[in-house]
């Protein structure tokens, strides 16, 4: 800890440096829940670095704030190899901190198991090192963990003996302007929200689109980041510009979501969002890290889900859909791709199953969209369930995650972790 001048006169503070990138290949996931982690910790007194590429400058700035609440941008990478992108971290913080750095907290599925131990063997002075992880599925030597998926099991994080373990419900971050909205009453007489997150999101956002039926009397808010293709999707709106519009205004959208009557999202940090405002979901389980999603709501029922890659829940199935449940037809990717996505998307998958929170479909049925038709004309009709589930849905996400992250990080110093005899082996040339 370093003491600082700021506005008050000499005060104690605090490093941390965040890794993270964003854009239209990896979205914005990563990057907005490293800024609700970092606003904390800048109320906190710590001053705040994102070391990537990609970055949204307009976000990192924090309105109505002080001087010096304000997360800095260093450009850094795109690196082709992990390897690469770890040694060089760990050159810039030699250089541009002196490894006067109090918490890293790297957020990347680039790095594997080498990049982790690489920082614990060559950050010479001791940084203490917070790994955002919501895949598990490899080691990640570190300090700390932090899993913000809810219901997500600690086991694996357990099994390497990493001496802080931040998983579940109680560590998802979620950013303070949606806190903020957080009771606000519900009216089915809101916005139909959709949205399947940051970057290129146009293929299974037009499959949902098609499946919206017209003469709603909920006006339809499309949202998606400004990185993302609109072509498309402005001839959609276009058909029937008056009930339908198009945000790309991320500083509107947590007031557009808190406003709405039903969501329909992919998994991941907007649903946790909508399960913290209390809103009536359909979730679509598409990318990469949202099997965990599906986990929740199997077992919460706090939204209807359509899982690529996994059956529907028959125990949430209702008349109004019997005939039309079945699933968007997996049209997106290649096959190894879907694989991929089957594999890295069981943690949300997991957290609704379990809870039996939504309707499930599996990518072997045919492609019906009157499944979701039938849940946006029905939805008015079904206020017993919804309340039911924006009840479940508020009580899973409280939105305290950051504060509780930003406790142990207060607190936190280095300790030494389990590494591999051969990483001891090498040296900083032959890694």
């Amino acid at each position: 800890m370093r003491i600082e001048l700021n506005r008050r006169g000499l005060a104690p503070s605090k490093t941390a440096v965040f890794r993270v990138d964003a854009g239209p290949g990896i979205g914005l996931g990563h990057f907005m829940r490293c800024r609700t982690l970092a606003l904390e910790l800048i109320k906190r007194n710590w001053v705040v670095f994102f070391v990537g590429s990609g970055l949204p400058e307009e976000m990192l700035e924090i309105r109505h704030s002080r001087v010096n609440e304000i997360i800095n941008l260093i450009e850094f990478g795109p690196h082709k190899m992990s390897a690469d992108d770890s040694s060089a971290l760990v050159v810039l913080l030699a250089d541009s901190f002196g490894l006067h750095v109090d918490c890293l907290i790297v957020d990347t599925y680039s790095y594997a198991r080498e990049d982790y131990a690489f920082l614990q063997r060559f950050c010479a002075d001791r940084v203490p090192v917070l790994v955002i992880d919501d895949l598990a599925n490899r080691d990640t030597p570190a300090q700390a963990v932090l899993n913000p998926n809810p219901l997500f099991s600690s086991e694996p994080y357990r099994r390497q003996k990493i001496p802080h373990i931040l998983c579940g419900e109680d560590y998802t971050l979620i950013r303070p302007e949606i806190v903020g909205l957080r009771g606000r009453e519900y009216s089915e007489d809101g916005l139909i929200m959709v949205t399947m997150g940051g970057g290129d999101v146009v293929e299974p956002l037009l499959k949902v689109l098609r499946a919206i039926p017209s003469g709603l009397p909920n006006r339809v808010c499309v949202s998606v980041s400004a990185n993302c293709p609109l072509d498309l999707i402005n001839d959609w709106i276009n058909l029937d510009p008056t009930r339908r519009f198009l945000n790309v205004d991320s500083e509107r959208f947590p007031e557009l979501l808190a406003s709405s009557a039903f969501a329909i999202t992919g998994g991941g940090t907007t649903l946790w969002e909508v399960y913290c405002l209390g809103i009536p979901s359909l979730c679509l389980v598409w990318v990469d890290n949202q099997r965990q999603t599906s986990v929740v709501i199997k077992q919460q029922a706090t939204s209807f889900l359509i899982d690529l890659a996994e059956q529907i829940n028959l125990e949430l199935r209702s008349d109004f859909v019997e005939s039309g449940i079945r699933t968007l037809k997996n049209e997106f990717a290649p096959a190894t791709e879907i694989r991929r996505r089957e594999l890295e998307n069981h943690s949300v998958s997991e957290v609704i199953r379990r809870d039996k929170t939504s309707l499930l479909v599996d990518n072997d049925s045919s492609a019906e969209s009157d499944f979701i038709g039938g849940i946006l004309k029905e939805f008015r009709n079904m206020p017993e369930q919804w309340l039911d589930m924006m009840r479940k849905q508020r009580a899973l996400i409280d939105g305290n995650g950051a504060v509780r992250c930003a406790d142990v990080l207060d607190s936190m110093v280095w300790q030494p972790v389990d590494l591999l005899d051969a990483d001891w082996r090498k040296n900083i040339e032959n890694w």
